[in-house]
């Protein structure tokens, strides 16, 4: 199942079938976008096996040029341009029926990594420390129960958690 309601949170058991349309969507995105195309993460949660997640891709694509021809292909492709939502990370949302959110394309530019790195270490550093991973999937659960109509509020519940995985993952890079 993949698919969210606008503006609403949804969890469900990991989906083996993601990373199918992951797979899927990452050759789209490069028949799309041809040699424009630098590198394709599956980020986010759906990305992350053994956890409860939104049943909604997250997709991280770096471009060599984050030109005009990006936004009229994303655009002529079905997907929604939401704009710049932090510096250098352009966020773009696939609807299905009903205003339901597909997928979250995260678009980088090769010049602008930091944000596009901290997403694949995140991810990264989840999927290989399994108690981070359930203490993660546990503020999830609390998160939507607080704030299952609110998507904006749910995220911000997590970005403390993120944070502190950020900071960890930082301290031992740097070691």
């Amino acid at each position: 199942m993949i698919g969210v309601p606008r503006h609403k949170v949804l969890l469900v058991e990991h989906d083996e079938k993601w990373a199918e349309e992951f797979e899927k969507t990452k050759l789209t995105l490069v028949n799309i976008h041809g040699d424009n195309v630098v590198d394709i993460q599956h980020v986010g949660s759906t990305a992350i096996k053994g956890i409860m997640a939104k049943p909604m891709l997250d997709i991280a694509i770096v471009f060599k040029s984050l030109s005009d021809s990006v936004f009229i292909k994303m655009k002529k492709n079905g997907y929604e341009y939401f704009g710049e939502v932090v510096s250098g990370k352009h966020l773009f949302v696939l609807r299905g029926e009903g205003e339901v959110s597909l997928q979250h394309i995260h678009c980088y530019e090769e010049k602008n990594l930091e944000h596009f790195y901290d997403q694949i270490k995140f991810r990264d550093f989840i999927r290989s420390h399994p108690e981070y991973a359930k203490e993660y999937e546990l503020l999830k659960q609390e998160l939507f129960k607080i704030y299952f109509n609110d998507r904006k509020k749910y995220t911000e519940g997590k970005q403390a958690f993120f944070n502190k995985i950020k900071q960890l993952v930082d301290e031992n890079f740097n070691k």
